[in-house]
């Protein structure tokens, strides 16, 4: 952890490191930012004596500033996905992506870059469900954490606003260079990108893994009818194959003869 993410460490007399003299917003917002690394990789098993060596407290510390573990946990889980959802971020690795690439290979970097957002943010999301106080816990809620909670909120659903502006935007200069090509406007284009990466998280008994960015760029660019594309020899040449709109049909004829 560098000096810069706990500001709240001085030196005492004996040599000692002690928690500098702070606001309670600022030293909280210093605990959560050095707990982030620590509840991305081990999630709520991470213990309160790992998250005070982290931020370089005493676990007194911890409890005087959240409480409890658990509201520490959501305040870091709420932080993780302002940052997965920040807008300025979003705009700038879709404007490092390499204009002069050709299209298939744009939009492969594109979707790694959804995704990677994307994971991010179902991860502290997922979190954060988990770590969600019941019903009556809620009714005992004071009203100030119900304001705080529904002003966190507000704030998440503005950014998140913001961030998809963004992505619109960021998408539509990436298909620009090859704006006058595609078969579709560009506003639906841009639609099947979203789909195709949201589509990777969509599903939640991960049943199988999503197939690899430059498969799927392959199918948006060159369509999923064609000469085989595939290397892997297991994979068969679907140019000599019915078109599918017979198979179905023939499937059909076939079930009646038996019958």
């Amino acid at each position: 952890m560098s000096p810069e993410a706990r500001p709240f460490l001085a030196p005492s007399d004996d040599g000692r490191r002690r928690a500098a003299p702070m606001s309670p917003e600022a030293r909280r917002a210093a605990i959560v930012d050095a707990a982030m690394g620590l509840v991305a990789e081990h999630g709520s098993d991470v213990s309160t004596r790992e998250l005070a060596e982290a931020a370089g407290v005493a676990e007194g510390t911890l409890f005087r500033a959240f409480g409890d573990k658990t509201t520490l946990l959501c305040a870091v889980a709420m932080e993780g996905m302002f940052r997965a959802s920040n807008p300025r971020g979003t705009r700038d690795e879709l404007a490092a992506v390499d204009r002069s690439l050709p299209l298939e290979q744009r939009i492969e970097r594109t979707i790694e870059v959804g995704r990677a957002r994307m994971s991010e943010a179902v991860h502290w999301m997922r979190l954060l469900r988990r770590l969600t106080p019941d019903h009556e816990r809620l009714r005992e809620a004071s009203r100030e954490q119900h304001e705080t909670m529904h002003e966190m909120r507000s704030t998440l659903m503005a950014q998140r606003e913001m961030q998809r502006a963004m992505t619109i935007e960021g998408l539509r200069s990436i298909l620009a260079p090859d704006a006058d090509r595609l078969r579709f406007p560009v506003d639906v284009v841009v639609a099947l990108l979203e789909a195709a990466i949201a589509g990777t998280h969509a599903r939640g008994d991960h049943l199988s893994d999503p197939p690899p960015a430059s498969v799927v760029a392959d199918a948006l660019v060159h369509g999923i009818v064609g000469e085989k594309r595939s290397p892997d020899p297991e994979v068969p040449d679907n140019h000599d194959m019915p078109p599918a709109e017979h198979v179905g049909a023939e499937a059909a004829s076939h079930h009646s003869e038996e019958l």
